[in-house]
């Protein structure tokens, strides 16, 4: 496997490193975990998982990032989320790519996964259709949390981090909860080719 930055999943030299845009902008979260790059012929999992209703493609995601988790060593977390969709993407995909992801880590690390703490409480633009700019603004309020998480070590789970500024922004949500340390994980990066 090729070396990846801790903190975003970015090729890096050698493992271990962080990139020159982690060190100069550090994310909120502790450290991140991803399987690859999004590009072909990995993008097309991903497509048919979310555009082509295939659950299972999700669940065989969540099983790699899991055994990958221990194969890395990683920090245990207290508690596995998924990043929430809309209720209307959840209505329009029938399920959610993250949490099904999630339940499948949370089986192989042999910790609980909780579904509905983080909410998507607004539905925007997806993301995947906006500039890298604007991702940002769009995302700004989306999600809310009643849970408190106090001195807990959590897990956040996604499909794809291109900009990073979805798992920012639930970041944040889950740390002003209280949570000690907030961990990311996501089967697939954007390059920084392609995403300056």
């Amino acid at each position: 496997m090729r070396p990846r930055c801790r903190t975003c999943g970015v090729v890096v030299a050698e493992h271990g490193q962080m990139c020159g845009h982690c060190l100069l902008h550090p994310p909120p979260w502790a450290g991140a975990l991803t399987l690859g790059d999004y590009r072909f012929p990995n993008d097309q999992f991903i497509l048919r998982m979310k555009f082509g209703a295939e659950p299972a493609l999700a669940r065989w995601f969540g099983d790699l990032l899991g055994a990958r988790w221990l194969e890395a060593d990683l920090p245990l977390p207290d508690v596995i989320l998924p990043i929430p969709l809309s209720r209307e993407r959840l209505l329009e995909r029938g399920f959610n790519p993250a949490w099904e992801m999630a339940r499948r880590i949370s089986h192989a690390l042999h910790r609980p996964g909780h579904a509905h703490d983080l909410q998507r409480v607004r539905h925007g633009t997806a993301q995947s259709s906006l500039p890298l700019e604007a991702r940002s603004r769009n995302i700004r309020g989306a999600y809310a949390c009643s849970t408190r998480w106090d001195g807990q070590t959590l897990l956040l789970v996604d499909d794809v981090m291109t900009s990073g500024a979805t798992l920012q922004e639930a970041c944040r949500v889950l740390l002003r909860q209280g949570a000690a340390a907030v961990w990311v994980a996501f089967a697939l990066r954007t390059p920084r080719e392609h995403n300056p």
